[in-house]
């Protein structure tokens, strides 16, 4: 069963649209990634999660981000994990190596058990359609993130 419901369908849109309208340094997605590992301890979702996001990146080796994260495949994971950050970013020719610190509100978000800032540890392969893998774990609890492996449409 796949529980897309009116609200990830309206954040996908508004997604598209900003991608579109806003300036080419600006960019959205929407992406689908999965934990192959299933050995993830701070999220309760089904996989596979589907994200959408926007990232600003203020110099080569600096992106800021803001992203959404759920399970299409479960009704109850509103409001999903939202965090937002700055990753640092080590560019090669159309692939990165990046690391990350981001903040969410786990009083606010479902199905997480996160403490403290979140840190992202990731590669990434392309330039509209990329490849990615990325753990996402709590700054206290690393080894006990989520690691992902996925593909991230763009919208410009």
């Amino acid at each position: 069963m796949i529980c897309i419901g009116e609200y990830t369908a309206a954040a996908i849109a508004v997604t598209a649209v900003s991608g579109w309208i806003s300036p080419e340094s600006v960019r959205t997605y929407i992406s689908i990634n999965s934990d192959p590992w299933d050995n993830n301890k701070q999220m309760d979702f089904e996989e596979p999660m589907g994200s959408f996001g926007i990232e600003y990146d203020v110099h080569k080796h600096v992106r800021l981000f803001a992203e959404h994260l759920s399970s299409p495949m479960q009704c109850n994971d509103h409001p999903g994990i939202n965090h937002a950050g700055v990753k640092f970013v080590a560019p090669i020719n159309d692939a990165a190596f990046y690391s990350g610190i981001s903040i969410n509100n786990s009083d606010f978000d479902s199905n997480d058990r996160f403490e403290g800032p979140l840190v992202s540890l990731g590669f990434e392969y392309g330039n509209d359609y990329k490849f990615y893998v990325e753990h996402l774990a709590s700054v206290k609890k690393i080894e006990e993130g989520r690691t992902s492996i996925g593909f991230k449409v763009f919208f410009k």
